[in-house]
């Protein structure tokens, strides 16, 4: 591959806006990431069940057949040197970092203009960073990594490549299984793409064999686990594409997602603006260099034509936002048709308003994030007031945060009480097959996927309200007469705190 000499601005500064973002995730105590809580507890509760201090031992098993064991497996030691909430933000900001480093080093890789390396630092606060998939950003590195391995194997077989190859394959699977299908997608074309005969093709597919091989074993072994169980019954079986166009969502979501009103003017100008950045330098596409440009044509129809839901999974296509914008970049070689001179005095204005724009949407994801860190301080000191160890079930009826610009953010946000003070919080992660603490067969709770979304469906009755000792409503001025009107004797109020309120269950008095 050729070398690059295109310089990208000061590098300092690049490194700098680098630093900035992986710094994005401290600035509240508790990122503004939607699933993360549930994340954060999964890992608390996996390691106080192998230290035998957890005091739900008889409600959980530990699921070791996870494609989220990588995730879970390095968060796991750094909660036993500092708090969970900290074991998380210091993996996604070295996730970060490695991927814009990946990013970078494919770039030049595949012999792409250094001053598109700025397209590199935005999408990790996509979709996917909205949504706190903490284990498909954590994999991202690990499959461009791979990727670039099977560019290299794909051109040039060798034993050596092959078995590395095959290594980092089995690690990526043990990461996530779709970053795995994604990966081993991508590069299997790569493969196809590059053979100079059918022969030399046939050849080099061993290793996908193997990859073959332990996705079959890993279905079958998740499928008997699962068989039977009533999760089956609770999700729903079909094929879900969402709702309207998919050209609107493939122009947002890979800088942001749930956003509310004009605060979703910025990111579509900035994703418009850093579409039209390569040409506006006068870059164009080398057609002949398919391995430049398989990649973001994968993610293309990923964006325009997977479902939104299959196989028991959310939010298929939209979390593959975070590829689109860093595939784009690759796919401008610089074997390109010479700049032309009205697009050298073009560019002299371009990259001075990309830098300035990417400044200002990690401006607006820090300032988001301090602010959320203020507002939610009302749960945090809540839950610090209340007895640790403690069944609990959220009722969230708002979950829109202001300071956030988020609709859905508070959703599992009680979570952090299972992670932070050693409680069992209901709607709860650990009824998905892949999360590495699963709910026993016998100990599965009436609150089932899907109650997060429509908490007015609790019935006291029918979802054991007896079996918590508190409930985290939100908001606070939410009726209790309504909320508990077939108890026996009715939750009192314990606390409020803001937008937050804490009941707790009560025995009925003797009389």
């Amino acid at each position: 591959m050729p070398k690059n000499p295109v310089s990208g601005g000061p590098r300092w500064l690049f490194i700098l806006a680098a630093l900035w973002g992986a710094a994005i995730f401290w600035l509240a105590p508790h990122p503004p990431m939607i699933d993360l809580p549930q994340h954060a507890a999964q890992v608390a509760l996996l390691r106080d069940l192998l230290q035998g201090t957890s005091p739900w031992t008889a409600f959980f098993r530990i699921n070791w057949i996870t494609p989220y064991l990588v995730g879970y497996g390095l968060a796991l030691p750094l909660s036993l040197l500092m708090p969970v909430a900290a074991a998380l933000k210091l993996l996604l900001s070295l996730a970060y970092l490695a991927f814009v480093f990946m990013c970078v080093r494919l770039r030049r890789y595949f012999g792409a203009d250094a001053r598109l390396d700025w397209l590199f630092l935005l999408s990790f606060f996509g979709f996917a960073y909205t949504w706190g998939f903490f284990t498909f950003l954590v994999a991202a590195p690990i499959g461009l990594w791979f990727l670039l391995l099977a560019d290299r194997y794909a051109h040039a077989q060798s034993l050596r490549r092959a078995v590395g190859l095959t290594m980092v394959g089995l690690v990526l699977l043990a990461s996530h299984g779709l970053m795995f299908l994604f990966a081993v997608g991508i590069s299997f074309l790569l493969v196809a793409a590059n053979a100079r005969s059918w022969r030399a093709f046939l050849l080099a597919l061993w290793p996908y064999v193997v990859f073959g091989l332990a996705a079959i074993i890993y279905y079958l072994i998740s499928r008997e686990v699962n068989s039977g169980l009533a999760l089956q019954q609770s999700l729903p079986q079909t094929l879900l594409w969402g709702n309207g166009p998919r050209i609107p969502d493939t122009l947002i979501f890979p800088l942001c997602a749930n956003v509310q009103g004009l605060s979703v003017l910025m990111p579509l100008f900035t994703m418009l603006f850093m579409v039209a950045v390569p040409w506006l330098l006068g870059l164009r596409i080398d057609w002949k260099q398919r391995s430049s440009w398989l990649p973001h044509a994968v993610v293309v129809v990923i964006m325009l034509a997977v479902p939104s839901y299959a196989f028991n999974t959310q939010f298929l296509y939209q979390r593959f936002a975070l590829f689109l914008l860093p595939t784009y970049a690759w796919i401008f070689t610089l074997q390109a048709a010479p700049v032309q001179i009205n697009e050298r005095r073009i560019s002299r204005l371009v990259m001075p308003l990309l830098i300035l724009l990417c400044f200002a949407m990690l401006s607006i994801h820090s300032v988001r994030a301090w602010r959320f860190g203020q507002e939610s301080a009302d749960f945090n000191h809540l839950m610090t007031m209340i007895e640790p160890g403690q069944r609990a079930l959220t009722l969230v009826f708002d979950n829109g945060s202001v300071a956030d610009n988020n609709v859905k953010i508070y959703s599992h946000y009680p979570a952090w009480y299972q992670a932070e003070r050693q409680g069992l919080v209901d709607f709860n992660f650990a009824w998905f097959p892949p999360q590495i603490v699963r709910y026993r067969p016998d100990h599965l709770p009436e609150i089932r996927p899907g109650f997060e979304w429509h908490p007015e469906q609790f019935d006291w009755r029918e979802h054991d309200g007896a079996s918590y000792r508190y409930f985290f409503v939100r908001p606070a001025t939410r009726s209790p007469q309504r909320l508990f009107a077939d108890a026996p004797c009715p939750p009192r109020l314990l606390m409020a705190l803001g937008s937050w309120a804490v009941y707790e269950n009560r025995s009925c008095p003797t009389p």
